[in-house]
């Protein structure tokens, strides 16, 4: 190709390269195309089953329903979006569940917009009234009420949103949630906020305990699950404890995630050094103990006065920042010299604030007892 091919090719290329930055510049002042901005939610989203979802343009009245999804949003700071709350959100009562114990007020003030509860379907034609612009609709829900059905129904988009396993600490699974929301939500940063400071507090936690050089042997009993759970009722494995680099006696002997019925008898041959109950079980446990003292008190932990009291973190789905919480109580009673620059209450109170905006410690305290040594309530029988 000689010379003058070569020019007449640049000159088109050249052409080519003008028009097409005076299309785009025209389009940009036209509206007819707009560069992402904050506040203003991209195109599309992939939920966590898979469904590849386009965005309302602006989104400002949300509802969320099933397990653990209204945390979420709470957690992102959007409880000014929400149109609507499931009654049972409201008929619980607030205690036990971090975000309603910030915000509860503002759910009773809110219009019902489904039965909620585990198992319970959408009510499409109470999601209907309210005009939301976006739902976002918990995993577990699908197990019974298709998303593109709901989307159809009240003709708002529907995305489903997970963390993880109920009353686990699934970081991945949390991270994608809260990175999936704040997409939705125009709380990117928001988001990325909350990721770092939970990659900051699983990086300080496993620091402290990763080079321990002697664990003591630990049981955590009592632990929610669906109502009333004795003390043989556990975790395995149980994420505060994971978090300190530290098996419960009872991982050994499951080889499945999530709660764990042991027997009694196991308890007493393992024979741990230190007992942790949850309180939200608290008067169970204490209400067993009374019919046979004797029985508990073959464990040297009891003898010992080496009980101590947790706060309850799986409820709706699991509290993220209660668990986190505990963790660093449990690394307190456990490892003191590692964590001997924590005060565990004005840590739960940093936790607080950091995931709701408000410390949530005192209201915890007062509902379930507290971070405290439990020796005095299970006193040996004289």
């Amino acid at each position: 190709m000689n010379g003058e091919g070569l020019t007449k090719i640049q000159a088109a290329l050249l052409m080519f390269l003008v028009v097409a930055a005076a299309i785009a510049a025209s389009l940009i002042i036209t509206g007819c195309f707009k560069p992402q901005q904050d506040g203003v939610a991209s195109n599309y989203v992939v939920d966590v089953v898979g469904r590849r979802v386009r965005l309302p343009e602006n989104v400002s009245r949300v509802v969320a329903i099933g397990p653990g999804v209204l945390r979420l949003v709470c957690y992102l700071n959007a409880v000014d979006m929400l149109v609507g709350v499931e009654q049972s959100e409201v008929n619980w009562g607030f205690i036990g569940r971090d975000y309603a114990m910030a915000y509860g007020e503002l759910f009773s003030k809110l219009p019902v917009i489904g039965p909620g509860g585990p198992g319970k379907p959408p009510a499409p034609e109470l999601i209907l009234s309210v005009k939301p612009d976006l739902i976002v609709m918990s995993r577990t829900y699908c197990d019974f009420y298709d998303p593109d059905r709901l989307q159809s129904e009240t003709k708002s988009t529907v995305i489903v949103v997970d963390y993880g396993p109920a009353g686990q600490l699934d970081v991945v699974g949390i991270k994608n949630a809260l990175r999936l929301l704040g997409e939705a939500l125009n709380r990117r940063e928001r988001a990325e906020e909350l990721i770092s400071f939970i990659e900051r507090v699983y990086d300080d936690l496993n620091q402290r305990t990763k080079n321990v050089a002697s664990r003591p042997k630990v049981y955590v009993g009592a632990v929610s699950y669906k109502g009333a759970q004795p003390f043989t009722t556990t975790q395995t494995p149980f994420p505060p404890l994971a978090l300190l680099n530290t098996p419960s006696i009872a991982d050994k002997y499951s080889n499945v995630t999530g709660a764990f019925f042991w027997d009694f008898e196991a308890i007493i041959a393992e024979d741990p050094d230190f007992i942790f109950i949850d309180e939200g079980n608290l008067a169970t446990v204490k209400q067993d103990f009374d019919k046979d003292p004797n029985k508990y008190m073959q464990l040297r932990a009891f003898r010992e006065g080496k009980i101590y009291g947790t706060l309850p973190y799986n409820y709706y789905h699991t509290n993220i920042a209660v668990a986190i919480a505990n963790a660093y109580y449990i690394g307190k009673v456990l490892y003191p010299d590692k964590f001997s620059d924590v005060d565990p209450k004005a840590k739960a109170d940093e936790i607080f604030s950091v995931f709701l905006g408000k410390p949530l410690y005192q209201e915890y305290a007062e509902a379930y007892g507290g971070f405290k040594c439990l020796s005095e309530i299970f006193e040996a029988p004289r």
